[in-house]
């Protein structure tokens, strides 16, 4: 694009656009504040930077972009109705075929899915669901919402930012809604209880029960929580953490929500981390992945002895005119299909063990990156002042905006947020080829060096 046309667009967003995610009007200038295209996993913005996106848009285009057989798959239903349905908002006809095929790569028998827009409706509608379960089974005491903080990232909306552990995205809108009520995430890296894995024989899981029995089991209705902590910096549980969650549920009667907007779809080498986790949540919240970029796509999958219960005076009153749009549901198909034809579970696991390998080996050679976590295709790679004292810098949007410098200047648009500080979070695409996670390491180990170079 010419500087020319580049310049007036970013003149006409500052002037009319109100950006999103917690930006101001200077945002726009900067390289990759609004983009052009996109081919592979590369994006192209404006001013004419091509760059490789390890981030793959926060985990939503896990396949890269413009993917051949997904453009197809939407642009031959889109020729049939591009809309939404008439008056009652009716399925089109890949939504249940999707619906069916998300049944039979889910584990244990959950079964029906309801579709919204984003993961935020997902998730939403779980604790919904959760609620509304408990008044039908006359137990309509069991309405609190148990959530973990910090990070446990689940949505925009009132009640998943009530639901979330981000302060910075709760405090603005307080009062926030009654009965959600946090405890503490793992984090095994900086353990809030100061206690080493596995003899702290999973504490961070007891305080499940204790915050249960503080709040009395007949108040509460659900747990909702990631299994990785996505909104940590990409933080795995301990082994057999989730598991311990599951057994509380049931032990007290409470569903599990499992949020896997970021984490399902295959990244972490399985379509849901919770079979590779070896437990069954009573639903699973999904999006970004499941229309594989393409658009505004989410679902809650319900187990099928809960979704039964909803039939005659106690049918869920629940919806979005834009959920399930059958385009995109299209896309979902053409995308499982295209993860099955080509293996790309066992290529999330080869990811993940080359991640393993050469991020560690740039850590072990680093005087400024303290650990670094993998979990199929994700990976976070966390920053420190002091790697004995795991110390943070004193200005960690700084040795932020420092990585993301350099990853720019190596042609790596390094996901390194100020939103979480000097993390780099690593989603990249299922189909990324080992040159190009070469180039993203030659950016992660760059970065490094300047960061010991100017903050140490």
């Amino acid at each position: 694009m010419k500087s020319s046309q580049a310049d007036r667009l970013v003149s006409i967003a500052k002037e009319y656009l109100w950006p999103a995610f917690a930006r101001d009007a200077s945002f726009f200038g900067r390289p990759v504040s609004m983009v052009s295209s996109g081919e592979g996993r590369h994006i192209i913005d404006i001013f004419g930077n091509r760059l490789l996106d390890p981030n793959s848009c926060g985990g939503a285009v896990p396949l890269g972009f413009n993917l051949p057989e997904l453009m197809e798959a939407v642009s031959a239903q889109m020729k049939k109705i591009m809309n939404t349905t008439p008056s009652l908002f009716v399925p089109t006809e890949p939504l249940p075929l999707l619906a069916e095929k998300i049944a039979s790569i889910s584990p244990g028998n959950l079964k029906y899915t309801i579709f919204g827009s984003n993961g935020t409706d997902a998730n939403d509608a779980a604790i919904k669901i959760a609620r509304h379960y408990w008044k039908i089974m006359g137990k309509g005491s069991k309405y609190k919402v148990i959530h973990r903080y910090p990070g446990d990232y689940h949505g925009m909306s009132l009640s998943t930012a009530s639901a979330s552990g981000h302060n910075f995205r709760r405090a603005p809108f307080e009062p926030l809604m009654a009965g959600f009520i946090a405890f503490h995430s793992p984090y095994c890296y900086r353990c809030p209880y100061r206690m080493t894995y596995p003899e702290c024989d999973l504490y961070c899981a007891e305080e499940f029960r204790q915050v249960i029995e503080f709040e009395d089991p007949s108040t509460i209705a659900c747990f909702i929580g990631e299994s990785t902590n996505t909104g940590l910096g990409i933080v795995p549980p301990p082994p057999g953490y989730m598991k311990k969650i599951r057994q509380l549920c049931d032990e007290y009667e409470i569903l599990m929500i499992t949020d896997e907007v970021i984490t399902g779809f295959g990244k972490t080498g399985f379509w849901f981390e919770c079979e590779k986790e070896g437990f069954v949540p009573d639903m699973i919240t999904m999006g970004k992945g499941i229309s594989w970029g393409c658009g505004p796509l989410a679902g809650t999958h319900v187990k099928d002895d809960i979704a039964q219960v909803f039939t005659g005076p106690n049918v869920l009153q629940h919806g979005y005119t834009f959920g399930g749009m059958g385009y995109l549901a299209a896309a979902g198909l053409a995308g499982i299909e295209y993860v099955e034809k080509h293996n790309l579970l066992a290529r999330a696991t080869e990811i993940g063990e080359i991640m393993s390998r050469e991020l560690g080996a740039i850590k072990e050679k680093s005087k400024v990156i303290g650990d670094v976590r993998v979990n199929g295709v994700l990976a976070g790679v966390e920053f420190v002042k002091d790697k004995t004292t795991k110390e943070r810098f004193a200005d960690r949007a700084a040795v932020a905006d420092l990585v993301v410098k350099v990853g720019i200047d190596n042609g790596v648009l390094l996901p390194c947020s100020t939103w979480y500080g000097d993390i780099i979070m690593l989603m990249v695409q299922l189909t990324m080829t080992d040159e190009e996670l070469s180039q993203v390491f030659t950016a992660i180990e760059r970065a490094a060096a300047e960061v010991e170079k100017k903050f140490l």
